[in-house]
């Protein structure tokens, strides 16, 4: 596979991957947090910057920081900008990606226009979000092959989910505000349902960061996405090793980095998480920086001049 198709698939499964997370994050947020408190909310605001990972200066209103995070399609940390995103990476491998995908992706991009210009407001928005995100990582599941390209759309995918996981956690704020912060983590990850099946309604910090971070079942924990990501690296390792030609690329890199910090997640205990917390999402969240960095370097483009048979240049001209 070229590794332009790669990396566009790469890229179109963290975008998509981006677009779900943060909508759900914003919605659980706006759901929680009372109406008479919207505007009144610091603890909200830093929570929603800090969980993004935005580094920008930020509105400080509320109203305008949440439109900005959702409808601004130029900035890639929004909503909005993430499907665009997606949709332009998909249409560069349109004879990879099935076209039911295709379809999929460029009618949500259709819908942005006319959605983020209705006065329905951000919720009726991030739920449409929400089941295009939905519908598109299923075609992706279902119709196309598992094959090399594949793996590198669910690599992707696995690791964008880990990171925007390990950015609410670190970023919660426990301190007195209107949004209870355990009920809000899990939320935020679509996780409350089977949380309830399988701690009950009460909630607290050991449970919420229990369930979040090393659930073996919960498609959306860090341990799962984890072992997803090693997995689909393991498959493009053996595809790797055997055409790799530049000695300098080492494509069972990325899987020792993302196997490691799987393996200290796997052999864990609850009890471990109240006294070390802080020190593993910083582990963690290098860990993530470092799998990308590998894969890019021994899959992707690495950004070679192009020069042509033949060429002379006199004087500055060809």
């Amino acid at each position: 596979m070229l590794s332009r198709i790669a990396e566009s698939l790469y890229w179109m499964g963290r975008h998509v991957e981006r677009a779900d997370c943060t909508a759900r994050i914003l919605d659980t947020y706006l759901h929680l947090l009372p109406t008479s408190a919207v505007h009144a909310d610091n603890h909200v605001i830093r929570g929603l910057v800090d969980a993004m990972g935005i580094t920008t200066d930020a509105p400080k209103d509320t109203e305008q920081l949440i439109r900005t995070l959702v409808f601004d399609g130029e900035q890639s940390f929004s909503v909005a900008g993430a499907l665009i995103a997606a949709r332009d990476n998909a249409r560069g491998v349109r004879d990879v990606v099935p076209l039911d995908v295709w379809e999929c992706l460029n009618v949500t991009w259709h819908g942005l226009r006319t959605r983020s210009t209705t006065s329905a407001g951000p919720h009726a928005f991030l739920r449409w979000v929400g089941e295009r995100c939905a519908i598109a990582s299923g075609l992706i599941d279902h119709v196309m092959s598992h094959d090399e390209g594949w793996h590198f759309l669910a690599v992707g995918r696995a690791l964008e989910r880990t990171d925007m996981t390990i950015r609410l956690l670190a970023a919660l704020d426990t301190g007195p505000g209107s949004i209870p912060p355990w009920r809000a983590l899990v939320s935020a990850t679509g996780g409350w349902e089977p949380y309830v099946r399988a701690h009950g309604r009460s909630i607290g910090q050991p449970s919420a960061t229990e369930f979040v971070l090393l659930d073996r079942h919960f498609p959306r924990s860090i341990l799962r996405s984890m072992t997803a990501a090693e997995n689909s690296l393991a498959e493009l390792e053996s595809v790797g090793a055997a055409s790799m030609q530049d000695p300098r690329r080492d494509p069972s890199s990325a899987r020792r980095i993302v196997g490691r910090a799987r393996t200290g997640l796997d052999y864990r205990t609850g009890s471990e998480n109240d006294e070390e917390l802080g020190a593993l999402l910083t582990t963690l969240q290098r860990a993530v920086a470092s799998t990308h960095v590998a894969i890019t370097k021994s899959f992707f483009r690495q950004g070679d001049a192009v020069t042509w048979a033949h060429q002379s240049t006199v004087g500055g001209v060809a």
